[in-house]
């Protein structure tokens, strides 16, 4: 009988977890919080991002709702590291519509203060 509930149990929480990593809307968009596009408030956002070698600014521009594009300014990044975080992931966060993109390998610092930056600015879209 313990053995029953016990698998019970266990087959019920499995399928709880499995629901938790379903889409939360008919049209699989979450909320802001976790960084997908809601329909943001047009306009310009500039954050300031710690990369590796110090401060740089992160633009993010808004259009119709969704990031149009996100720009890197003037930054001490190595290039053959920090520099190639900024090379690819602005790309990568316009095409998800969502600053929750994999650091690049090597370049987290920075990939981390890019992706922080472009949550910042997405923060004062949703406002």
């Amino acid at each position: 009988m313990k053995k029953r509930i016990f698998a019970s149990t266990c087959a019920a929480c499995c399928l709880l977890a499995l629901a938790g990593c379903g889409a939360s809307g008919a049209d699989g968009k979450t909320d802001s919080a976790a960084g997908e596009a809601t329909g943001w408030t047009d306009g310009t956002y500039t954050e300031t991002a710690t990369g590796k070698n110090g401060d740089f600014e992160v633009t993010v521009v808004i259009q119709d709702g969704n990031i149009a594009s996100v720009t890197v300014g003037d930054n001490q990044e190595d290039m053959d590291k920090g520099g190639v975080a900024i090379a690819q992931l602005p790309d990568k966060i316009v095409e998800a519509q969502s600053y929750e993109v994999d650091a690049v390998s090597g370049a987290t610092i920075t990939s981390e203060g890019i992706k922080s930056a472009v949550a910042k600015s997405l923060e004062q879209a949703t406002k």
